[in-house]
């Protein structure tokens, strides 16, 4: 009994040691695990290196405070800048000529004047029967020029040159089966000289038909009067001619047809 108990031990001696001889060639061959069985080309146990640290608990978060939120401050609105005082506009050009400044007579309308004894710078009338015109000027200026029509010298009609002074107003007349309005009277020559409206029929209803309109400031084909279109006939009257003075000029026997 003694004796198997002496080889059990002898036994268990033998495989301590050989154990222990198995440890340490492991060790010194630097195969980098402990004693551990093999399951495949892979390890199964715990690495022979020091076992890594515990992983630490979780920081605890604090808790988020909001931040507070400042109280929006409303801005008051700014103060309303003062109505800017709008700059005057230009003046808007006119149309109107009267708007204009009015030119001077040309030289030839200031020589007839002094010619005549006429003040330049005043107030007068002269009538070119070669240019079929008549020029109204007022205070040294020209104010107006109106065509006109005087007497026809191809019917033996004429309007002799004559200066003076316009006379009465003697509106509406009839003569020579027509009629004409806005007359004003100038002197006596086998007749009265007038300036007058373009003369008119009237017609079944009562409208004037008036007679050589398109002869106006072309050539002269009146009895001898002096004729200017009724608008500016009307014109004429409003401006108040009476005891202006007026030069007749003489009509040259030449060609002022062409006006």
């Amino acid at each position: 009994m003694k004796r198997v108990t002496r080889v059990t031990l002898f036994a268990l001696l033998m495989l301590a040691a050989a154990v222990a001889a198995w440890q340490g060639i492991s060790l010194l061959s630097g195969a980098g695990q402990a004693l551990a069985p093999v399951t495949g080309q892979y390890y199964v146990g715990a690495s022979w290196m020091a076992p890594a640290a515990p992983i630490p608990s979780p920081i605890p978060t604090a808790a988020l405070t909001p931040r507070p939120t400042a109280a929006a401050t409303i801005a008051p609105p700014p103060a309303p800048l003062p109505a800017a005082t709008p700059s005057p506009a230009p003046a808007a050009a006119s149309d109107d000529a009267a708007a204009q400044p009015a030119p001077t007579p040309d030289p030839f309308l200031v020589e007839v004047a002094l010619a005549h004894g006429i003040d330049p710078a005043g107030d007068y009338v002269i009538v070119n029967q070669n240019a079929q015109r008549m020029t109204i000027v007022q205070q040294g200026r020209v104010l107006r020029i109106l065509p006109i029509s005087t007497g026809d010298p191809d019917r033996g009609w004429y309007t002799p040159a004559w200066s003076g002074r316009i006379g009465e107003f003697w509106g509406t007349f009839t003569a020579n089966g027509a009629s004409a309005d806005e007359a004003w009277y100038l002197f006596q020559a086998g007749g009265s000289i007038l300036i007058h409206s373009s003369p008119y029929t009237l017609a079944l209803d009562g409208s004037k038909l008036y007679q050589g309109v398109d002869e106006l400031g072309v050539f002269p084909a009146s009895r001898g009067c002096i004729r200017i279109a009724p608008d500016d006939a009307a014109w004429f009257s409003a401006w108040g001619p009476y005891d202006t003075p007026i030069v007749v000029l003489p009509w040259d026997g030449g060609s002022g047809r062409e006006g």
